[in-house]
Order: C-alpha cells, then structure tokens, then sequence
C-alpha cells in the first residue's frame, strides 16, 4: 500500500467527507472538510481549493440545519470573492453561487426580505436564466409566496444545487482521518 501523496492529502480527505456527507454523517463531513480546507490553505494550494471545500461546508452545515452558521460562511466568501479580479467569469459565477447560497439561508429562516436581495444580487450578476434555483425563488418572493422546507428542498434538487452528489465523489481518492478521542 503506497503513502498517499502530501501534496494531494487535502483532495482525499475532503472526499472522505463528501462520502460522510452523501450517508448524512454531517459532523464527521465538516470535520474532514475543515482540515482539507485547512490543510490547502497551509499549502497554498490555490483558490479554487479554497472555493470548493468552503462550498461543500456550507452544503453539510445547510444540511444539518445550521443556516445562520452557512449565513456567516457565505459572508466570507463574499470578503474572499471581493479580493478577486472583477470581470472573470468564474468568480462572477461562484459570486452568483454564493449570493443564491445565502439566499436559500434566509429563507430557511423566515427572513425574505434579505433572501430577496440576496437573490436580485445573484440575478444582476449572471442575469436571468443563468441559475434556474434564482430565478424560481426569486419570483416566489417577488410574488409574496410563502416558500416552504419541502418546496426548497424539491428546487434545489431540480437545479442540482449541491455539489456534493452521488456519480461526482471519487471514493478511490477518499483518506479518513483518525477518529477523535472522546472525553473518556
């Protein structure tokens, strides 16, 4: 059995947790995410590690209902995506991403008026048509339609939402970490 490369260790770990994420083990996900982003960051290992590993915690932190924790998240990527060049398509498109990821937080919480700027953020940045799961929220809110758990729920997976998905993890890839000591 080959050691795994340590430049590549943060790519296995985070597949690891997006197996976790995928069995609905969030905690143990984030555990393995967070030490992926970490690790990346530790080894400079490029901005769309950063991107990617952050978008797949908010996704295991959404999922485990923690939407004021993604609010926080998203709120960084903001600071992040200001710091980078203007005008490149793929940061307006995470921008975008980011901006619809809030959104659906605000409106899992009851509050959409803020999903409702959220979203107009999204749109003026890729315009209509561009992200199916925008423009469907946006004109229930638009609309005062009173938006559901289920009926978000049944959107984000019309619009493939998540990243994390079954057919898009490599489990060849995947490295557990230790498990962690209890308080025993």
């Amino acid at each position: 059995m080959s050691k795994p490369n340590p430049a590549a260790m943060h790519l296995g770990i985070a597949e690891q947790g997006k197996i976790l994420a995928l069995k609905g083990d969030h905690n143990e996900a984030l555990r393995h995410y967070r030490e992926a982003l970490r690790i990346s960051m530790d080894q400079r290992a490029g901005d769309v590690f950063f991107q990617h590993y952050a978008q797949c915690v908010m996704e295991s932190l959404e999922l485990a209902g923690q939407y004021e924790e993604v609010v926080r998240y998203c709120r960084m990527m903001h600071d992040f995506l200001d710091q980078q060049p203007e005008g490149v398509a793929a940061v307006q498109r995470h921008r975008a991403h980011v901006w619809e990821r809030e959104a659906v937080q605000h409106l899992l919480l009851k509050d959409p008026e803020a999903a409702l700027e959220c979203l107009k953020a999204a749109q003026q940045l890729l315009g209509r048509g561009k992200q199916p799961l925008t423009d469907q929220l946006l004109g229930w809110v638009q609309r005062g339609l009173r938006v559901t758990q289920r009926q978000i729920e049944q959107a984000q997976r019309n619009s493939s939402y998540f990243v994390v998905r079954q057919g898009k993890v490599r489990p060849e890839l995947a490295i557990a970490l230790p498990k962690t000591a209890g308080p025993f």
